[in-house]
């Protein structure tokens, strides 16, 4: 017959193993929800990243905004002989402290670089977003018989962008092919760690919503 001794003894050890037990389910279940959310926000971010197999086109352009990563992904393809035409779209934005545009200041960039002025175009229009710049580009294309163009952008608008050029050029025989610019600060794996990241991804899922339903470019 058990003593009430060893009935306390087993009844606490009863409670400590269940006391145990709940908090190695409670750790458990923290992890797969960790896990979960990890694979789900890398995959948001992943979705956002589009990107063509490259082969050599008749013009390299470049999207406006973005920081100066799109410029140099451009001039490293230029350079590895992907395009021999670089295009810039107009924006009519005028560099910060100087008197003239942003376009003017980038040609500069780009002829320091070793492309020559004769293989630097720029858009005649004057873009304001994405679907501007598709159709300048498209105008530009068509102008000069150009028959294909590799976009260059920022990761986390390449998705958005590859849409768009999809909507403007379907019907148009000009090959359009969007690359990914390869040195930028957007990670797939890591953009929900930063503040900046978390704005710029909730943005352009916002802006793939309107452009699905017609709401926005």
């Amino acid at each position: 017959m058990q003593t009430s001794e060893n009935v306390k003894k087993k009844s606490c050890l009863a409670t400590c193993l269940g006391i145990i037990g709940g908090g190695i389910g409670l750790l458990i279940l923290a992890l797969i929800l960790a896990a979960g959310g990890y694979i789900l926000l890398r995959g948001a971010g992943a979705y956002l990243i589009y990107t063509d197999d490259l082969e050599p086109a008749d013009t390299i352009v470049v999207l406006s905004g973005g920081s100066e990563s799109r410029m140099a992904e451009a001039l490293k393809l230029y350079k590895d002989d992907y395009g021999k035409v670089i295009v810039l779209t107009e924006t009519g934005d005028i560099t910060e402290g100087y008197e003239y545009l942003n376009s003017f200041d980038m040609r500069i960039q780009l002829m320091s670089n070793g492309v020559p002025s004769g293989n630097i175009l720029i858009t005649d229009l004057t873009v304001n977003n994405t679907l501007d710049e598709a159709i300048a580009i498209r105008n530009l294309l068509e102008n000069r018989q150009y028959s294909s163009a590799i976009v260059v952008t920022d990761p986390y608008h390449t998705r958005r962008a590859s849409m768009i050029f999809d909507q403007v050029f379907e019907g148009h025989p000009q090959k359009i092919m969007i690359r990914a610019v390869g040195s930028s600060w957007f990670n797939s794996r890591r953009w929900f760690l930063s503040k900046r990241g978390w704005q710029f991804t909730v943005l352009e899922y916002l802006k793939i919503f309107a452009l699905k339903f017609g709401i926005a470019e």
